[in-house]
């Protein structure tokens, strides 16, 4: 929760940063191309994330329901970034 909670607060903040960062003039493009690239990313992200659990489908009750297997990709690809050492 507290994860969430922060990440929304940086999503919010960080159009604010880019829009005061760069030139005066050009604040609206900007600022256009970080919700580009924020909401295509988005778009990514839930498209991979969709993918896993249905991809596993064929394996799964023979109902079509996805098989375990499938969340566990999408929570081990959420925790290795998460666990992620910087250096």
């Amino acid at each position: 929760m507290l994860a969430g909670l922060g990440a929304g607060v940086a999503l919010g903040a960080i159009a604010t940063v880019i829009a005061e960062g760069g030139d005066r003039s050009r604040t609206g493009v900007t600022t256009a191309l970080y919700n580009n690239v924020k909401t295509l990313g988005g778009a990514v992200a839930g498209g991979v994330m969709v993918s896993l659990p249905a991809a596993s489908a064929s394996r799964g009750h023979g109902d079509g329901s996805p098989a375990k297997s499938g969340y566990v990709a999408v929570w081990l690809l959420c925790a290795v970034p998460a666990t992620a050492r910087r250096r």
